[in-house]
């Protein structure tokens, strides 16, 4: 039932439902988007970690393709967060998605900006180069906005205004961030490709690509008499999380060799 304390939402379920949407994203990211692209344009995919994927040959379209399935994934999570009736499938849809959508629109500007990453492979060596990382750049930069504009049209009934509900988000937004954050770089830290991967792609990537949640709030309207939803305790999501945690970070972690 609703509550209008922060009290009433369970920490740990929503520590639980982050590290669930983190994995999700990874792996939609790195499985469907690059895996699955490399095997239908004919590459050959040798190993799969939770933030890179090895191929045997460079392609375009299977640089490409992480972001793709991820703002396409994120998309469909978000719109079925605001068709959920359940506060708790509801949350988790929208973590989902914001991780995604994040992930997705935050590549165009971390390529743009650092000269990494997905999106420098996929514009590397076509003409008028400079033009497109520019453009890019502020692309990137304009979606990762309305994204983030969107995640709190959709989060507002777990957190209806910035000012009457105080401290709230840290609890519905903020812990989230953290939570995922931390389970990602424990992930990539047993990294094949070692420390050196971990500082350069995998801490930007988890900190930075989400940076989001801890803006975000900004965006929320400054007042509103509603009553929040909140995220009920639930040992099913705990549960859950612990299980494909753990399994997580041992196999996809280390790393699952596709091909010899």
């Amino acid at each position: 039932m609703p509550n209008s304390t922060t009290t009433a939402n369970s920490k740990l379920t929503i520590i639980s439902m982050a590290l669930l949407a983190l994995a999700a994203s990874s792996l939609l990211h790195e499985g469907l988007g690059h895996g699955l692209t490399a095997y239908l344009r004919g590459d050959i995919p040798t190993l799969l970690t939770s933030n890179h994927l090895d191929d045997l040959r460079p392609d375009r379209l299977v640089d490409a393709g992480g972001t793709l399935v991820n703002l396409l994934a994120g998309s469909l999570a978000m719109f079925l967060s605001t068709r959920a009736h359940l506060p708790n499938l509801r949350y988790f849809l929208w973590l989902l998605a914001s991780f995604n959508l994040m992930d997705g629109a935050g590549y165009f500007l971390f390529s743009g900006i650092i000269g990494v990453g997905d999106w420098e492979a996929v514009i590397g060596g076509l003409p008028h180069y400079l033009a497109l990382r520019i453009t890019m750049t502020i692309f990137g930069a304009a979606l990762y906005f309305l994204v983030v504009k969107l995640m709190m049209r959709v989060l507002q009934p777990f957190c209806p205004d910035r000012t009457q509900h105080r401290g709230l988000y840290n609890t519905v937004g903020r812990l989230p961030y953290y939570a995922a954050c931390a389970f990602y770089c424990l992930a990539g830290a047993f990294d094949p490709l070692g420390v050196k991967l971990l500082l350069l792609s995998t801490i930007p990537a988890a900190f930075g690509g989400n940076s989001g949640f801890m803006w975000a709030d900004s965006l929320l309207p400054k007042h509103s008499d509603a009553t929040p939803l909140t995220v009920a305790r639930s040992p099913a999501w705990m549960i859950a999380a612990l299980v494909i945690g753990i399994a997580y970070i041992l196999t996809l972690g280390r790393g699952i060799p596709l091909h010899h």
